[in-house]
């Protein structure tokens, strides 16, 4: 085959395998977001904000099938979005609800929760919808729900934030489900969402939190020696001009592994007791020698 002809082919495959993971993990979020439910969150009626609230409350009051009625309002919400926000909202979205609403209701009749514990459904339910949310989110989707309708009133009313937005929406929903439940259950339902939330953040940008080192000296040379050969890490040398001195220094800039912190702070100030050293938190690092994260984008 010619290598022209061979090279469009072969990119093409890698595309289409692409595309393949991608819709393959976002049913997988979709999935886990639907056994939090049966497990953990309906029976105890907690309402997790959002569409899927709404349709907790409204199963409990009706009996409608929560993943019918989780369709019913994210289909309209989805087809206003597409014309209000554009093409670039995603034939995932849609997807994504359809997959959550066919087995949410499938598997409702035949699966009890695990646990009547408000406290242990309550931790639970939101640690398992937080991975689903972070399954669909890493792989290029959305659940389409409060997100896209905050997206839809932040570009009429721009003036308001996009999170405040959404923060209304979901309070509103957890309000509702006070008066339905009381609010104990309310109270619970806000545990919930933070714990969610919270394991998001945790998933998508990696537990392993790294620490990096600015160091400003004047052995600059031989503390960069140190960590490139002691530790085995990569440091960078930037520019940097004293704008009291008016002086040319050298900054090196280094990640490091958490356990390495105070070997590092150590050995530098061992070489230059006067070193000037910064040290902050970084939530993710991609790269040699770092694990990087689950979701690569392209």
């Amino acid at each position: 085959m010619n290598s022209r002809k061979a090279a469009p082919y072969q990119e093409g495959n890698v595309k289409l395998r692409s595309s393949i993971i991608s819709y393959l993990g976002i049913a997988l979020g979709a999935v886990i977001m639907a056994f939090s439910i049966i497990l953990f969150i309906k029976s105890n009626r907690i309402v997790p904000g959002g569409i899927m609230g709404i349709a907790n409350i409204i199963n409990y009051i009706t009996g409608f099938p929560i993943g019918l009625t989780t369709l019913c309002f994210s289909v309209p919400i989805f087809m206003i979005g597409v014309f209000t926000l554009g093409k670039e909202v995603g034939i995932k979205t849609i997807y994504c609800n359809v997959v959550y609403s066919v087995v949410v209701d499938l598997l409702d009749s035949s699966m009890t929760a695990l646990t009547g514990d408000l406290f242990l459904a309550t931790i639970f339910g939101g640690a398992l919808m937080g991975t689903g949310v972070a399954f669909i989110l890493g792989f290029g989707a959305t659940f389409g729900g409060t997100d896209l309708i905050g997206r839809i009133i932040h570009k009429y009313v721009p003036t308001i934030p996009i999170q405040w937005i959404m923060f209304s929406f979901d309070f509103l929903v957890i309000l509702v489900g006070a008066i339905v439940f009381g609010p104990e259950l309310a109270l619970f339902s806000l545990v919930t969402i933070f714990v969610s939330t919270k394991l998001v953040d945790v998933i998508q940008e990696g537990v392993n939190y790294s620490k990096s080192f600015f160091i400003i000296s004047e052995k600059s040379e031989d503390i960069a020696a140190a960590i490139l050969n002691d530790l085995d890490r990569g440091v960078t040398s930037l520019y940097g001009r004293g704008m009291y001195t008016k002086q040319d220094k050298d900054v090196l800039y280094c990640i490091v592994a958490r356990r390495q912190v105070v070997y590092v702070k150590n050995k530098i100030l061992a070489i230059d007791p006067k070193a000037f050293i910064t040290i902050g938190d970084v939530r993710e690092v991609v790269g040699k020698g770092f694990g990087g994260s689950l979701f690569m984008k392209k």
